[in-house]
């Protein structure tokens, strides 16, 4: 069974003046116990206008959580999701072997 949890949420304006939510997500796979993250970004009045996922993250469910919130600590959407997740997988690495 798959599923997803939100973690978080942001909300900011756009250049146009209209209200963006993007929201983030722990997803978990319980068949293959891997864990991923997912971001979706909706307008109040237009629904979901965006969402990507990064399904197989992961083996271990803290990596996956610790990720979601770097990504909402640096306001990652949807469109930058897979470059975000690598390079903050890159960046951990590089950072002497730090866990995410």
């Amino acid at each position: 069974m798959k599923r997803k949890k939100e973690t978080g949420r942001r909300v900011f304006l756009d250049d146009k003046e209209r209200e963006n939510v993007v929201s983030y997500y722990l997803m978990e796979d319980q068949a293959k116990g891997i864990y991923g993250v997912a971001v979706e970004k909706c307008r109040i009045e237009e629904g979901v206008i965006e969402w990507d996922s990064v399904p197989h993250l992961s083996y271990s469910r803290e990596d996956a959580r610790k990720m979601t919130e770097r990504l909402m600590e640096y306001c990652v959407t949807p469109v930058s999701l897979a470059e975000a997740v690598d390079t903050i997988m890159w960046m951990e690495d590089e950072d002497g072997g730090t866990v995410i």
